[in-house]
């Protein structure tokens, strides 16, 4: 009878504990401080007034930050986010990065300082490296010619496949963790020497590193939100399954180009195969050609009527030597020509 009693109570117990485990937890907006969606066409904080500087060629396309060139990214007011101010921190964010761009040491999401080059007293992550992984780390009073050894740091696998991600950290008075697809990477005891309270509210960037000698990430980051409060395993889930702040049909309604525009192509230079941007503020009539240095026509690409947006067009160059070649779009008032690389 006893042994009826203990599986009859497995039974309903067991059920209950598996539900509570998986349970996700909406985080809601009280804990959430500064948020970049891009939505509008700005690289406006929505939340918390620290509006962001385009840096290089860094664009705001199609609802999202588009770095497609080296030396491009989002500066950040870090005196107004003040991070140094935080007791815990979460940040947060989707991003697409361009396929094989980042083969280098780069930081998508970066707060510190900069001494002889080399970052100091920061905290950052990224997705992509040179040793081939995903990392978020903090690094505080180690001033010397390796400040990378003072880091308390998480690492998972790299991601630069092309694809969406979603990637988080948060941190505290005793751990940080990361976050990649709305899972659990790790979480690693902070060393003593690392402490929000000690990160430089110098600079903060999105795609660039406060190493100076690293590269600059490439890709598209779709959003980007800073909470005041480490956010639990159960909360980063909800955040992955809900997925995007704003649908791409409403990211597009918000995002009409204010004018005609040619775009830097990407990857640039680039081997065989590259992406054309342009955009435009009422529909029109485009005629997108790429040309050789003499003026001699290679390709129409495009010969017809487009609606008001941003495009994006693939060229494929498998059939030319390597080479800078022009890109020329004609519209209904406009004439606008760019330089591309062809590298074999």
């Amino acid at each position: 009878m006893f042994k009826k009693l203990l599986c009859v109570l497995s039974v309903i117990v067991i059920p209950v504990i598996t539900t509570d485990l998986n349970a996700q937890v909406d985080p809601g907006t009280e804990n959430l401080t500064h948020s970049w969606n891009f939505n509008d066409g700005t690289a406006n904080d929505y939340v918390g007034g620290a509006n962001g500087t385009l840096m290089g060629s860094a664009e705001i396309f199609e609802g999202s930050l588009l770095t497609a060139s080296s030396g491009s990214w989002l500066g950040l007011p870090a005196d107004i986010i003040a991070i140094n101010t935080y007791s815990e921190v979460t940040i947060e964010t989707w991003f697409l990065p361009f396929l094989n761009a980042n083969t280098g040491y780069t930081m998508l999401v970066c707060f510190g300082n900069t001494l002889n080059n080399l970052g100091v007293n920061y905290y950052f992550f990224g997705p992509a490296r040179g040793d081939n992984k995903s990392r978020a780390a903090i690094s505080c009073g180690v001033e010397t010619s390796s400040p990378w050894t003072g880091e308390t740091g998480v690492d998972g696998p790299e991601l630069d496949d092309g694809e969406l991600h979603h990637m988080v950290s948060t941190l505290n008075a005793t751990d940080i963790t990361l976050y990649l697809d709305g899972a659990l990477q790790a979480s690693t005891p902070l060393d003593t020497n690392n402490s929000i309270a000690e990160i430089s509210t110098a600079y903060a960037y999105l795609a660039k590193s406060n190493y100076n000698g690293d590269s600059t990430w490439m890709g598209e980051v779709h959003e980007f939100n800073i909470y005041d409060k480490a956010l639990s395993a159960e909360e980063v889930l909800f955040l992955f399954n809900k997925g995007e702040n704003t649908s791409d049909v409403e990211r597009e309604a918000k995002t009409l180009p204010g004018e005609y525009r040619l775009l830097q192509n990407f990857p640039n230079p680039f081997n065989s195969t590259t992406n054309i941007f342009f955009e435009l503020s009422r529909s029109s009539k485009v005629n997108l050609k790429v040309y050789d240095l003499y003026g001699r026509e290679i390709i129409t690409l495009i010969n017809g009527i487009k609606s008001a947006g941003q495009h994006k067009v693939q060229y494929n160059a498998t059939n030319l030597s390597s080479g800078v070649y022009i890109y020329r779009m004609v519209t209904d008032n406009k004439v606008l020509t760019r330089k591309m690389m062809l590298l074999k």
